[in-house]
């Protein structure tokens, strides 16, 4: 208990260090400066710092709930009740709303928090004695440091920036923010800011690409803060991460690659979920299928935030669920699809996603998952080797419990209507839909009408950032 209590006043004491890109929001003076070089200057302090950032990336307004099975899986039409009126309001397109940009506005400043904290972490790691940190230490931290500066710069370009194949390549990016100071950050362009994301995973890449850190780091060799690698940034979620970033940058070529050197070792590494799992009695159900996290987070309010919108015993006009119609839809009336079978709950004539149901001492949030590199395979191969493709999709429809294979003969077209069929049976409550969507510049999804759907996709900066200039 001493040990949490003091990691948790530690983690507090870096959080007030942070800073965000608008000086307005926050002052760095000199003396934080030194307060913070002080309290980075042992092996213990990066440590907590870095723990502090796993921390907040679980937290309420980021992957704890709004960015996973909250408010961007409402824009991803997950449901067909979306819960409160906010969310609503967002799902209608109306991001100007007062309580909808209260939510975009958190998310944001939360990520630019989030940021600061490993930004410095980066600045202060090479200005200390190597010789603090046990062998493999150092890299370790510094490249789950800048591969989670890539995953948090790449999901806020996705929210706020528009789509390659919305013509979004030379538009306006984001802030890629690299320093821990007060200066502001300029907006370069979509395509630069790829750039220095692919940059950020090949540098954590070349630091994580160790037999010691591919394999998993044990206890006996590294610190046992560094064990769970699927619960940290670890060296196939620097892999899939490039996956998705070459994929949205219309990068086939290097997706593939990216995307098969994970799916070469998932037997071993991320196997599929084994039916037992599944059939065990509540609550050890495995519904989460964690052997298939490349990367994921304990998230300690999980089951509070949960409750909130997915308890189907409490039945309020706040819950996000669906309908019959919506489940028959889109599980195609396959019974034997075990996603459909144990993630879904039917209370009267209401479906609830139950899949992030989980014993109070696992509360795992899963960032990445090792179907989606067997969907981005498909995708790179669906023109240049369609029947590669098809043998992808087989290979997890199968391991869903579907029967039936695709046809070896399945047209370009009908491997990608098949590949969005599958993002939404197996992504709910992980906030990977509304994304698909985007990339896409998809004009016709389910549940959302009307002849502008393409502009719901960029969500707007915070007035603050606007207010500054950027």
């Amino acid at each position: 208990m001493k040990r949490h209590k003091k990691l948790f006043i530690s983690v507090l004491f870096f959080a007030g260090l942070t800073l965000f890109s608008c000086k307005k929001w926050i002052d760095v003076a000199p003396k934080t400066q030194i307060e913070s070089s002080r309290f980075l200057s042992n092996r213990q302090g990066f440590v907590e710092a870095l723990t502090g950032v796993y921390i907040k990336m679980v937290a309420t307004n980021m992957y704890g709930k709004e960015l996973s099975f909250g408010f961007i899986d409402v824009l991803g039409s997950s449901y067909t009740n979306n819960g409160s009126t906010a969310y609503r309001t967002a799902f209608s397109g109306n991001y100007q709303d007062q309580a909808v940009m209260n939510i975009i506005t958190s998310i944001y400043s939360n990520t630019y928090n989030a940021i600061a904290n490993i930004n410095n972490i980066l600045e202060q790691i090479d200005h200390v004695d190597k010789s603090i940190f046990a062998a493999g230490e150092y890299e370790l931290i510094k490249g789950e440091a800048l591969g989670l500066r890539a995953f948090l710069h790449f999901d806020m370009l996705r929210l706020h920036t528009k789509s390659y194949k919305d013509g979004g390549v030379n538009t306006l990016g984001i802030p890629y923010v690299t320093t821990y100071s007060g200066t502001v950050t300029p907006r370069s362009t979509v395509k630069d800011d790829i750039t220095k994301i692919i940059a950020d995973l090949n540098l954590a890449e070349q630091l994580l690409k160790g037999e010691l850190i591919e394999t998993g780091v044990s206890s006996t060799t590294v610190n046992s803060t560094f064990d769970a690698r699927k619960e940290r940034f670890n060296y196939y979620a620097i892999k899939a991460t490039k996956a998705r970033a070459y994929l949205w940058a219309q990068d086939n070529v290097n997706a593939l690659k990216e995307a098969e050197a994970v799916i070469a070792v998932a037997p071993s590494r991320f196997p599929f979920i084994n039916l037992s799992a599944l059939t065990a009695a509540d609550p050890n159900k495995n519904r989460v299928f964690t052997t298939e996290h490349i990367f994921g987070l304990t998230a300690e309010r999980l089951q509070q935030n949960i409750t909130a919108v997915l308890d189907s015993s409490l039945r309020t006009g706040s819950l996000q669920y669906m309908s019959s119609t919506r489940v028959n839809q889109q599980y195609e009336g396959i019974i034997t699809d075990i996603r459909s079978q144990y993630m879904i709950k039917q209370v009267a004539a209401q479906y609830y996603y139950t899949k992030l149901h989980q014993p109070q001492i696992s509360r795992r949030m899963p960032l990445i998952k090792i179907p989606e590199m067997y969907y981005i395979a498909a995708e790179c191969l669906s023109t240049s080797n369609p029947a590669r493709a098809v043998d992808y999709l087989n290979i997890v429809r199968r391991s869903r419990g579907i029967t039936a294979d695709l046809s070896q003969t399945s047209s370009t077209a009908q491997i990608l209507t098949e590949i969005e069929k599958e993002y939404r049976k197996e992504f709910p409550n992980e906030g990977q839909i509304f994304f698909f969507h985007k990339r896409q510049n998809s004009n016709a999804v389910i549940g959302v009408s009307g002849t502008n759907q393409t502009l719901r996709y960029v969500l707007p900066l915070p007035q603050q950032e606007l207010d500054f200039g950027f």
